[in-house]
Order: structure tokens, then C-alpha cells, then sequence
């Protein structure tokens, strides 16, 4: 029988917490820069973007994957998750610009333009206020985008709040709280749930 699959950030703040995690658990994995799959024992180790991972899983191209909630949420996926690692913690936030008037989500005029990473939980979570916006997608660094006039708030993932502070940013509302979770492909999960729950009791 093949080794069961499983996929971890290759790089970012959930790479090393998960590979410390995976040794923990008894599974040591030399990694090794450019390489994408390592195998240990009866585990096969994908190394992929963590934004990716629920994507993969979800179709099944692995058995299971280490992410975060937020990731799971945004790319809409039919996965089971496993474990809340409590590793990774972050929560999604609504900023404005500091100098604005501005103090809640209910002070956005209709029609305001939200820059994000996230498109899927921006617009359910205003939807779900009532709350007319546009969202504008953006890669990378969301805190520029009302300096460059190209958004009137932002949402993005804060920790300690201080990218915000950098940018002339304040958080007016946190839409989620996240962690990293273990998340697994649900055939998989009903063909070879003996093997997964053996792995999930080690992470434990």
C-alpha cells in the first residue's frame, strides 16, 4: 500500500512549527532546499504553499495537510479538520487608515473598496452585515493599498498589530481568529482511517 500523503508549508510561519511538530511525533524529515517530497517511515512529505494545501487535499492529490483555518475558510474546501495544532495563531482584520474618522465597519460609506488577499471571507463577512463593498484582490503587501489610493480600508491576517502601526493602519473589527489545523481528505479519511488515526494520535 503506498504511504499515506502528507502536505506541509514549504516556507513561512507554519514551515518550522510543523516540521517540530512532525519530529515530535517521531517522524524526522531532512529537508533539503528544491525538494518538494520527502519520504519517512510510512509518510510521504509534500512541501507546498500553505495557501495550496487545502486545494490539494480537497482533491485528494494528498491524504492530509498541516494549514491554517483562514486558508481552509477562503479557499471553500470539503475537508475534515482533524487537530486545531494551536500553532500559527493570527486574526483577520478590518484596518483603516489611522488619521481617518473612522472607528467601525458600520462608519465604511456603501461602495468603500477593500483590498485583500482573502476575496471569500471579505465579501461573506460583509455580505453577511449588510454592507454594500467592492473587494479588490490583491498578492502581497494589502497595507499599501490606501496609501496608493487604491482601497479605502484593508483585510489582512495581524499578530501583534505592528505591520498595521508601520503602515499608518488601525484595526477597526477582526473578522476571525485562526490557528494551524490538521486537515484531511474525506475518502481518504473513510478508506485508510486506521493509518490516519494512528498518525493524528502521534500529533496529539
Amino acid at each position: 500500500m503506498k504511504p499515506i500523503r502528507i502536505a506541509i508549508p514549504s516556507k513561512g510561519r507554519l514551515h518550522k512549527p510543523s516540521l517540530d511538530l512532525l519530529a515530535k511525533a517521531g517522524f524526522k524529515i531532512e529537508t533539503a532546499s528544491r525538494t518538494y517530497a520527502t519520504k519517512v517511515d510510512d509518510l510521504e512529505v509534500i512541501f507546498a504553499r500553505a495557501a495550496d494545501i487545502p486545494v490539494y487535499v480537497h482533491f485528494g492529490a494528498v491524504d492530509m495537510g498541516i494549514t491554517g483555518h483562514d486558508l481552509v475558510l477562503e479557499k471553500g474546501v470539503d475537508v475534515y479538520e482533524l487537530l486545531d495544532l494551536g500553532f500559527g495563531w493570527c486574526k483577520m482584520v478590518v484596518a483603516v487608515p489611522e488619521n481617518s474618522n473612522i472607528n467601525s465597519v458600520y462608519e465604511l460609506p456603501q461602495g468603500s473598496r477593500i483590498a485583500t488577499s482573502f476575496p471569500r471571507i471579505t465579501s461573506s463577512y460583509f455580505n453577511s452585515l449588510g454592507l454594500k463593498i467592492e473587494v479588490v484582490e490583491v498578492e502581497g503587501a494589502v497595507e499599501i493599498a490606501p496609501r496608493l489610493g487604491l482601497a479605502d480600508a484593508i483585510v489582512d491576517l495581524s499578530t501583534t498589530g505592528r505591520t498595521l502601526r508601520e503602515n499608518g493602519l488601525k484595526e477597526i473589527a477582526v473578522i476571525l481568529e485562526a490557528t494551524a489545523r490538521l486537515i484531511c481528505n474525506k475518502v481518504s479519511f473513510r478508506v485508510r482511517e486506521d493509518e490516519i488515526a494512528k498518525i493524528v494520535e502521534a500529533l496529539k
